[in-house]
């Protein structure tokens, strides 16, 4: 796209945003608002739950058959939030090291019920944020986050919305040329879960291979920033206790597996715990490869990372329900047809329900568990992969197939005009 299309789509889109901008923010707000507070007091567990001896002994059993299970809750007992010990100092936590410093500052709150309130406070403000932001790339895109029935189920169950809220934050700095801010943002949202890292080396490679000299630079800000932001972080965690900072590596590095695509394909089900982490690494960085070839000759840096990301998760060894809003967000910056977009939703949440069921299983003994985890639980695992899948193979067959998307490269924020809305059905 030349200077001068930039130019006209960027004094265009705002005027569209204009025109609905009194309804079209609020109501998506307000929906955000009812799923997190319905999510709380889903969560919120009896006080003879809270108030047992130790606390939280008997969370498990009645979370899994409530259907109101939180990490939340399960990780204030582990890590001894309560007592204020401080993450990555004096206890490891299996996090990156924004998610530990948000929990610890949420426990400072009165209590077992101040902390779910204090955390579920800061996560709903992390929500509207990305409510905000995504109404500001398009309304369409606030509407379809804020009616999405994921974020009952998964708003609160992990600290995700932390990291998507900086992704969001740091693509929308991406495509509004604030290099600086897009390198420290994405790199507050690795810092906070990690997942984020795809859009980042998408949004630099993108601006290495651009034409303007400008933008090129541009990718050795971002690239800088991010470094920084990066070092400032982990630095002084690393120093004082690089043990208790590492354990969010060596913890996933010795987690078993089983869950992903390689486990239910049965190639990986006698292989060390290793040979899964090579094979799994292999791939992925291969399929990064492929899909940074492709930005380089200019396809949109969301497209490229939301399908590296979906074959992550495929490959991924483990694979915990919530990371279907991932996928769902991901899909939604890169413009996912709408039915696919559907697909994941349903698949998200089959996934959590599927957890559940299988956890209230094994914490109560039920004869019907072997039964379940042999004939069910196969099911929905081939239901998730299906769904991500499918919503890859149809995006990039748009993308490809779509004479306005090809050889697009989203730098300045513009996608091509016709894009807005016409892939998913939905109105602009």
């Amino acid at each position: 796209m030349d200077a001068p299309e930039v130019t006209a789509a960027t004094t265009a889109a705002p005027q569209a945003g204009d025109r609905t901008r009194p309804w079209s923010i609020v109501v998506p707000l307000l929906c955000t608002t009812v799923w997190m507070v319905w999510s709380y007091l889903r969560l919120r567990p009896p006080a003879s739950i809270t108030s047992s001896r130790p606390p939280l002994a008997a969370y498990g059993p009645w979370a899994y058959s409530h259907f109101a299970y939180s990490d939340l809750l399960t990780l204030y007992r582990i890590h001894h939030l309560a007592d204020h010990a401080f993450p990555y100092v004096h206890t490891a936590i299996e996090y990156p090291v924004l998610t530990g410093l948000f929990m610890w500052c949420a426990a400072w709150a009165p209590g077992i019920g101040g902390y779910l309130i204090a955390s579920s406070v800061g996560l709903w403000v992390c929500a509207l944020g990305c409510v905000v932001i995504l109404h500001r790339l398009s309304p369409r895109y606030a509407w379809i986050f804020a009616l999405n029935p994921l974020l009952l189920i998964y708003s609160l169950l992990n600290w995700d919305l932390l990291a998507i809220f900086f992704m969001l934050a740091g693509w929308a700095c991406y495509r509004s040329r604030r290099y600086a801010w897009c390198g420290a943002l994405l790199a507050m949202g690795v810092c906070a879960k990690f997942f984020p890292l795809m859009m980042l080396v998408y949004c630099i490679l993108a601006c290495f291979a651009d034409r303007d000299r400008v933008v090129r630079r541009g990718g050795g800000i971002t690239l800088a920033a991010a470094v920084l932001t990066g070092l400032v972080l982990n630095v002084p965690f690393a120093i004082v206790n690089i043990s208790g900072w590492s354990d969010f590596f060596t913890s996933n590095v010795d987690r078993g597996g089983g869950g992903g695509l390689l486990f239910q394909l049965h190639l990986a089900s006698h292989w060390s715990t290793g040979t899964v982490n090579a094979v799994s690494v292999v791939l992925v960085l291969a399929t990064m490869a492929v899909l940074g070839r492709w930005v380089l000759r200019g396809a949109p840096p969301a497209v490229a990372a939301a399908a590296a990301f979906a074959v992550w998760m495929l490959l991924n060894k483990v694979f915990s329900p919530q990371y279907m809003l991932w996928v769902f967000v991901y899909g939604l910056l890169a413009d996912w047809p709408g039915w696919t977009m559907a697909g994941v939703t349903a698949s998200g949440l089959v996934d959590y329900a599927n957890a559940m069921i299988t956890l209230h299983l094994v914490s109560d003994r039920s004869r019907l568990f072997p039964w379940y985890f042999h004939t069910v639980f196969p099911l929905n695992n081939a239901l998730r992969s299906a769904a991500i899948t499918c919503a890859v193979l149809a995006s990039l067959w748009v993308r490809r197939n779509d004479p306005g998307a090809a050889g697009h490269r989203i730098h300045s924020g513009v996608a091509p005009p016709r894009r807005i809305g016409a892939v998913s059905g939905l109105p602009g």
